[in-house]
C-alpha cells in the first residue's frame, strides 16, 4: 500500500496565503496525504476557510486551534502529534510546494534510507517570479539526481531549508521541534536527525518555494534568530570542530550587525565556512549584511 504522508501546516491570520498554500498540497501528484492544520488563534476567517476545506475534501483535514497564540514551534507539534502518516513533511502557510515534491521525497526516502530527505528551495517576493518553476514536470531521472547532506556539512549550514520529510516516528522520538528555541528550531531538527539517523539526501530539482515578502514579520529579521543561533551553537558544540565554530561565530557577527576587528576577523576565518567570512568581510568595509 502506499503509505500515507502527513503535512503540518501553523497559521495564524494568513487565510489567503493559508488557501494558496494547501492548494499547493492538493496538487501534489503523491495521492495519500493527510493536511493537519494548527491555528494560532487568528482572528480573520481562517477556521472557515479550513472548514470549507474539509467539507470538499472529507477525511483528509484536521483542524487544531490554539487559543492564545503559543508559536509556531508549537503549533508544528501539535500536529505532528495528531499526525497518523508514515512520513510527515511541514509547509509554512505563505510557501508553496512544487506538485511533485512529495511523490519525489517519499521515492528517494524508499531508495537512499536516510535520515531525512528535502529539495532544493527558492525564495520569491511575487508568485510570477516562480511560475514558470512551478509548472515544469520533472523526469524521473531529474528527480533521482540527489545530493547527501552528512551531519559535518549540516554543522556548517541549514542545507535542508525550513521543510525536509522524515519518518513521523523518528520526529516523535526526538520529542518534536524544541520548543524552547526563540528560532532555528527547524535546523535543531534536522541536526538531531542527522545526528542520530545518519546522512540525510537532498534532491537537487527546486521543490519548495518559500515566501520572502519582506512587508511581513519573519524570525530571520528580527533579534530572536540571532538568541536562537547562539542557543543552536550551545546544544550542539559537541558535535562541532573548531572549523565549524568559528563558522558560526561569524554567521552571529552579520545577524547581530556587529564589525569585529581585522584581528578577530582573521582568528575565525573558517575554510569549510568560507562563505561566512566573506559576509563578514563585506559587513566590516561595506556595510552590507547578507543573510
Amino acid at each position: 500500500m502506499t503509505p500515507l504522508v502527513s503535512v503540518y501546516i501553523p497559521t495564524r491570520n494568513r487565510s489567503a496565503l493559508l488557501r494558496r498554500a494547501i492548494d499547493s498540497v492538493l496538487a501534489q501528484t503523491y495521492p495519500e496525504i493527510e493536511v493537519l492544520i494548527c491555528d494560532e488563534a487568528s482572528t480573520d476567517d481562517t477556521a472557515e476557510v479550513v472548514a470549507d476545506y474539509a467539507r470538499r475534501y472529507p477525511g483528509k483535514f484536521t483542524y487544531l486551534r490554539n487559543e492564545t497564540p503559543q508559536g509556531a514551534c508549537r503549533a508544528r507539534n501539535r500536529c505532528i502529534e495528531q499526525a497518523i502518516g508514515t512520513y510527515v513533511t511541514g509547509l509554512d502557510d505563505d510557501d508553496l510546494f512544487h506538485p511533485q515534491r512529495i511523490a519525489s521525497l517519499v521515492d528517494l526516502y524508499r531508495r537512499h534510507s536516510p535520515s531525512f530527505a528535502c529539495s532544493r528551495f527558492k525564495y520569491f517576493q511575487a508568485p510570477a517570479q516562480i511560475e514558470r518553476l512551478r509548472d515544469r514536470c520533472y523526469s524521473e531521472a531529474e528527480l533521482a539526481r540527489v545530493d547527501k547532506l552528512t551531519l559535518p556539512a549540516l554543522l556548517y549550514a541549514n542545507l535542508a531549508g525550513n521543510q525536509v520529510l522524515t519518518e513521523l516516528s523518528r520526529m516523535r522520538e526526538l520529542g518534536g521541534f524544541d520548543e524552547s528555541m526563540p528560532s532555528w528550531q527547524d535546523y535543531d531538527m534536522w541536526i538531531r536527525l542527522a545526528d542520530r539517523y545518519g546522512t540525510a539526501v537532498c534532491t537537487r530539482q527546486l521543490l519548495s518555494f518559500v515566501d520572502d515578502d519582506r512587508s511581513r514579520a519573519r524570525i530571520r529579521n528580527s533579534s530572536r534568530r540571532a538568541e536562537g543561533s547562539e542557543r543552536f551553537i550551545a546544544k550542539h558544540a559537541r558535535l562541532m570542530n573548531a572549523d565549524q565554530q568559528r563558522n558560526h561565530r561569524n554567521i552571529q557577527y552579520v545577524m547581530n550587525r556587529q564589525r569585529p576587528s581585522l584581528g578577530e576577523i582573521a582568528r575565525n576565518i573558517s575554510v569549510g565556512g568560507y562563505k561566512s567570512t566573506l559576509k563578514v568581510l563585506l559587513h566590516k568595509f561595506f556595510g552590507v549584511a547578507i543573510g
